[in-house]
């Protein structure tokens, strides 16, 4: 598909998803409702929410050991440029930008760390299989996610086979392939290297001592971003179990991966919106609150950080296209 249509859907989807959650808005009770809010909820769950990211790098930190040890600064600051990016970018190009921002303070190439990367979504795919499965034993309301749930754990296993796979294999890649006539020009062999990079980066995972760590470590991010819902149903008094949150935290998170607009914007709007009042009976104006809280939590402090960080660094929006960032 295009690049320029991919972009138009993915706007169109978040206009419609901003339709559905505020079509029925009453602006002025909105207001009202976002002032009455429990701002120190709010708060906590954005220290929460920044504290995830560090509890990333440094999980991402743990990845990288078998390629390079780092130490947790650069990665911090580079897991912020990545947030950054994912919300003011399209195409999620915040993953590039993670990755280019790592390759610039050491000698890893970026389509490694962009493997890397890889393996660190495939990471969050089980956890959030295992946060599924868990809410699964107290709501029957999770048996629409079935379907879902099967596709995340053939995702997630799969990838996990096929790494091993792929590092069992991928020492003889290159001599299997490079007579391959698509990678005979000098644009072929680039490509091949990239693809080299990039398994090396996935493989990592092969050569880790810290499996179990990687296990703890993805579940307990899971909990902060339970944590956050809960703390922001709170705040906007909204009174629904904490089973309930745990459900709309799974509808939101998948939302996400929906392709949209930069920031998850309507997207993440709807989904919150949707569970709220059509599954748990909330109150339409709370959940629209709820929704505007929620996105905040996940957008305002990392955007802001992260752009304190961009500013920081060497790397500007046009070397993510111009410069040789997979070399």
């Amino acid at each position: 598909m295009n690049k320029y249509l991919k972009l138009f859907f993915g706007l169109a989807l978040s206009a419609a998803g901003l339709w559905y959650a505020f079509r029925e808005m009453n602006f002025n009770e909105l207001i009202e409702n976002l002032s009455q809010t429990h701002m120190l909820y709010v708060f906590l769950s954005m220290i929460i929410m920044v504290a995830s990211v560090a509890l990333r790098a440094y999980r991402w930190q743990l990845i990288l050991e078998p390629l390079q040890i780092f130490p947790f600064r650069p990665l911090f600051s580079a897991t912020m440029v990545g947030y950054f990016g994912n919300s003011v970018l399209p195409f999620r190009l915040g993953e590039i930008l993670r990755a280019y921002a790592i390759s610039l303070s050491n000698s890893l190439t970026a389509s490694s760390a962009f493997g890397t990367i890889i393996l660190e979504r495939l990471l969050d795919s089980m956890g959030l299989a295992v946060v599924m499965i868990f809410f699964a034993f107290f709501s029957p309301l999770m048996e629409w996610s079935g379907s879902i749930l099967i596709a995340l754990i053939i995702i997630t296993f799969g990838g996990l086979l096929f790494i091993i796979w792929l590092g069992k294999s991928h020492s003889n890649f290159h001599e299997r392939v490079v007579h391959w006539k698509i990678f005979e020009k000098s644009s072929g062999q680039k490509l091949l290297s990239i693809i080299q990079n990039v398994i090396n980066g996935l493989v990592s995972i092969r050569k880790t001592k810290h499996s179990f760590q990687l296990v703890i470590l993805t579940l307990a991010l899971w909990i902060l971003y339970y944590i956050c819902t809960a703390l922001v149903v709170l705040a906007t008094g909204i009174e629904i179990s904490w089973v309930a949150a745990g459900i709309v935290l799974i509808a939101t998170t998948l939302a996400i991966s929906i392709p949209s607009a930069p920031g998850y914007v309507g997207t993440y709007h709807a989904a919150a919106v949707y569970v709220l009042v059509n599954i748990f009976n909330a109150g339409l104006t709370e959940s629209q609150a709820f929704a505007v809280l929620i996105h905040a939590v996940g957008f305002i402090p990392l955007v802001l950080i992260g752009f304190v960080y961009f500013l920081r660094s060497s790397i500007h929006f046009r070397d993510v296209k111009t410069e040789e960032i997979t070399q």
